[in-house]
């Protein structure tokens, strides 16, 4: 016998009712807060509406300020409204998003480890703490690199959310209405992007100063996080799942080799890495628009800031929740046909975003009204991805090892997806502009061509992985044994942590 093993009769050979219960007692949760819901008899904790809500609403926050500093991007490359001593080139401005993401997706690898094995919530508290004095202590910058230091700052607390709250959802809802429940949380995404985009030009005109973009939001995340805390309880990992095998697991083997022996596992999961690939030309093609569209608006159509980002960012908003939607019911439509509905739903969808985004930047400075109608059909199938993709990682990696999936996810899409594209758009256009003497317009017209070759690109990966979806996704759901240690999730938290 493994003296590191201690547990009694195992789930699986209990009666699903002892089972269930002896589950909520393990885990400290209410015999209450266990439900027995619909044909799957699948244990959901009461709260998990509530749960869902605070996660929805801190995915929004975070997505709100992700996207504020896009809004007053042409204030801050002047240095009159800003405050700074010169003023921002492209290359510079694309870079304050560019920190951002590489400190994000550097530090999800460690909040997924940490994830696997550690009290969720508490990592969420932390890392919403963190996010918020950063954000608000960006807004005192002096200079261009006191504001470059404080976005890199963001970006370790928001890792901490990221990594884990999809793994909490996956955790309360059983798979057969996952996909709509995952729509609704990543419906923050758009929602997010396209308020922070008027949340930041909108409170700037207000309040006389784009720093007062940067105070919005902190406040509310810190009060949802209190609420988290206080009145949701943290489901068991792999208890909504099918099986019992995995209920109330936690990855209890600590160190390096441990974490590599995860990645390894992981990476194994090829339907896992085409869609990652996908999902990180969906994330360089997106994060591109968002930085550079209301600026290029501004520059070829002659909008003023505020009017651009208040446009695109109805534009985002309205094409992020009918996208995601859509891409969620056609899954749901078509997936008892086919088990690769997924990878093809977000193939097709970025390959047919292509054309329109591509149309839409020389039209501008000609026909800017129907610039805007381009871009809004090009947003709308590059949406259809984001529940269908993130269903996708969910249902193929087992559930001890989500979070690890999701940290090594965010890093490869962000490493290679919007961490680099604004950059790289800013560094071709000021290229453009100094080797041809192009206009600035003009030069970022053709820099922002370069997502639309991303997005082909990410295209052929959906559809080339999804053939690999039902065998990695019956993998995954039919396991019973777990070679790492057992152990309550919702234990005291300095119990954890004095393991770690």
């Amino acid at each position: 016998q493994n003296p590191g093993l201690n547990f009694q009769t195992p789930a699986s050979e209990q009666p699903r009712s002892t089972a269930l219960y002896s589950l909520a007692r393990a885990t400290k949760m209410d015999d209450s807060d266990v439900e027995l819901l619909g044909s799957d008899k699948t244990p959901v904790s009461k709260t998990a509406p509530l749960t869902l809500i605070i996660l929805v609403g801190i995915n929004l926050l975070n997505y709100i300020d992700r996207y504020t500093v896009a809004g007053v991007l042409p204030l801050l490359q002047d240095k009159e409204d800003s405050g700074f001593s010169d003023d921002l080139s492209d290359a510079q401005a694309g870079l304050l998003m560019t920190a951002f993401i590489v400190s994000y997706m550097l530090f999800s690898p460690l909040f997924g480890y940490l994830g696997d094995r550690m009290n969720r919530k508490m990592l969420i508290f932390v890392g919403i703490i963190l996010w918020s004095l950063f954000t608000v202590g960006g807004s005192f910058s002096t200079s261009y690199y006191m504001l470059l230091a404080a976005r890199a700052l963001v970006g370790i607390g928001e890792a901490s959310y990221a990594t884990v709250a999809p793994t909490i959802i996956a955790d309360l809802y059983p798979a057969s209405v996952r996909t709509s429940v995952l729509s609704v949380f990543y419906l923050a995404i758009p929602v997010g992007s396209a308020l922070g985009f008027v949340v930041g030009s909108e409170a700037a005109a207000a309040l006389g100063s784009w720093r007062w973009a940067l105070r919005v939001s902190p406040p509310i995340g810190l009060g949802l996080a209190v609420i988290l805390m206080l009145f949701t309880s943290e489901p068991p990992r792999g208890a909504s799942e099918a099986h019992l095998g995995a209920e109330g697991i936690v990855n209890e083997s600590h160190g390096l080799r441990a974490f590599l022996k995860d990645c390894r596992e992981v990476l194994s999961v090829r339907s896992f890495v085409w869609s990652t690939a996908g999902t990180t030309a969906v994330t360089f093609t997106a994060g591109a628009l968002a930085q550079w569209a209301p600026t290029y608006m501004q520059r070829q159509a002659g909008y003023s800031n505020r009017t651009a980002s208040f446009i695109f960012g109805g534009i985002t908003c309205a094409t992020g929740v009918g996208g995601t939607l859509l891409g969620a019911y056609l899954s749901k439509i078509y997936t008892p046909r086919t088990q690769t509905t997924d990878g093809i739903i977000c193939g097709l969808g970025l390959l047919a975003c292509v054309p329109f985004l591509s149309m839409a930047l020389p039209v501008a400075q000609h026909v800017d009204m129907l610039s805007w109608v381009l871009i809004l059909f090009g947003e709308i199938f590059l949406c259809l991805n984001w529940a269908p993709a993130s269903a996708i990682l969910l249902y193929v990696i087992a559930p001890h090892q989500r979070s690890s999936g999701e940290a090594i996810s965010i890093l490869t899409q962000h490493l290679f997806g919007d961490a680099f594209s604004p950059f790289l758009v800013g560094v071709v256009s000021d290229s453009l502009q100094d080797s041809y003497n192009l206009s600035d317009g003009d030069s970022l017209m053709f820099a922002l061509f370069i997502p639309a070759l991303a997005a082909i690109l990410g295209g052929a990966a959906f559809l080339y992985g999804s053939k690999y979806l039902p065998a990695d996704r019956a993998r995954a759901s039919n396991i019973q044994e777990i070679e790492e240690e057992y152990s309550s999730v919702n234990q005291p938290v300095g119990s954890q942590a004095g393991d770690m």
